[in-house]
């Protein structure tokens, strides 16, 4: 997992790895969506990264639960094997790696749950994160806590039905609030929706 603060601090330097490349080709899709195609100085400008072999980069793919944005850049399907540095795995039947952007727009930390999270395919049938494959890759393990105003990204892998069509990904975040009254009340932000579905296709 990549992580930097959108709010002007200094974040830690990520370590070359295939782990990093894939942070950096993530944070080129994040520009599309931090600055569009305005020039505005109220803007991070990242520079655009290459998207790996076989991948789709994708745009306008965003939803909102709570004060966190969630947004799919990246699908690629039909994977028949995962490689990690000390061994390869099989999937059941195909490999859907999908990677997700998020922005924390409150002032308090939001928590994400990446065992949570489901692919929806085209019979509305749902499939968890893959263990093996996410282990095998080095993908994300347990809660991630996103802090105030940071962005964070990361690839979700799953194992699907061989002839599967992938439909959304549904997204089960967070929708804690960061106004005091709201937390006095354990309320979440007025009309937040949790989980929501974001297209894949």
């Amino acid at each position: 997992m990549h992580r930097t603060s959108i709010s002007g601090q200094d974040a830690p330097r990520p370590a070359k790895t295939a782990s990093s490349r894939l942070a950096a080709a993530l944070l080129a899709s994040a520009a599309l969506v931090l600055i569009g195609c305005g020039s505005s100085p109220r803007h991070y400008k990242i520079p655009p990264q290459p998207v790996d072999d076989g991948e789709t980069p994708l745009s306008g793919r965003t939803a909102a639960i709570g004060e966190v944005t969630y947004t799919v850049i990246g699908l690629r399907t039909e994977l028949g094997e995962v490689i990690g540095s000390h061994g390869s795995w099989i999937p059941h039947g195909q490999y859907v790696r999908v990677r997700i952007l998020m922005v924390n727009n409150g002032r308090e930390r939001h928590d994400f749950a990446p065992g949570r999270q489901r692919v929806v395919t085209a019979d509305g049938k749902t499939y968890g994160p893959s263990t093996d494959a996410m282990q095998i890759s080095r993908g994300v393990s347990g809660t991630q806590s996103i802090a105030s105003h940071e962005l964070c990204a990361f690839d979700l892998w799953f194992d699907v039905p061989r002839k599967a069509a992938v439909r959304a990904l549904r997204v089960f975040g967070d929708p804690s609030s960061s106004r005091l009254g709201d937390q006095l009340k354990n309320a979440p932000v007025a009309g937040a929706r949790n989980p929501v579905d974001i297209p894949l296709k």
